[in-house]
């Protein structure tokens, strides 16, 4: 039996097929929507002294630094210390605060003051 043959007598099959790719292409955001790898609104950072927890938050628009090890919060920090808050990013060791627009802060660890700032 061919594939034609197979689609003719199970006409279900094709049906079938295509809403799971549908549901695929749905589900999977089109491939176009993708956080970068290494970014979100949760991130662990640590080093030798340091085991932190930083959190994003996009609605109170501030970065809370948490300690990694029991969960206690050390630290919040707000527009005037970093800037809008919607989303951090790690790249070769550097910590970035991206704002909605796309502006991104760099911050110094362990220190969290922010070093440079870029627009896009």
């Amino acid at each position: 039996m061919n594939f034609a043959t197979i689609l003719r007598a199970h006409p279900w099959l094709a049906a079938s097929g295509m809403l799971a790719g549908l549901l695929v292409i749905v589900l999977n955001g089109f491939g176009l929507v993708r956080p970068l790898p290494g970014s979100g609104s949760l991130m662990r950072w640590h080093d030798a002294s340091h085991d932190w927890l930083l959190v994003a938050d996009d609605r109170a628009n501030q970065l809370i630094v948490y300690d990694a090890t029991d969960g206690r919060p050390l630290q919040r920090l707000g527009p005037s210390a970093v800037g809008d808050v919607a989303e951090l990013a790690q790249h070769d060791g550097r910590l970035f605060v991206i704002d909605d627009d796309g502006t991104r802060n760099e911050l110094k660890l362990p220190q969290l003051k922010t070093v440079a700032s870029s627009a896009p």
